[in-house]
């Protein structure tokens, strides 16, 4: 049976991939608009923005990942204590 404390652990590194994630979608939106904005398209911009999308796709999954754990640990603690 987890700890409140490794509770308590889980649900802070939820919330820090979380604000990771907004984090990554708001600079990829800043750095969409510098790309639509400049004159000629600059190579390190282009590439910055594929790598924001690479960490956006990683977070998302870490995420999901962290929910599915989330939705099948009750079921695993609700196990009678003499099994």
């Amino acid at each position: 049976m987890r700890t409140t404390a490794h509770l308590a652990s889980d649900m802070l590194t939820l919330a820090r991939l979380h604000a990771a994630l907004d984090f990554v979608v708001e600079t990829e939106q800043m750095i969409a608009g510098m790309r639509e904005t400049s004159a000629p398209p600059q190579p390190g911009v282009a590439r910055l923005g594929e790598l924001l999308g690479e960490a956006r796709e990683l977070l998302r999954r870490l995420l999901a990942r962290q929910d599915n754990r989330q939705a099948v640990e009750p079921a695993r603690t609700r196990r009678d204590p003499g099994r």
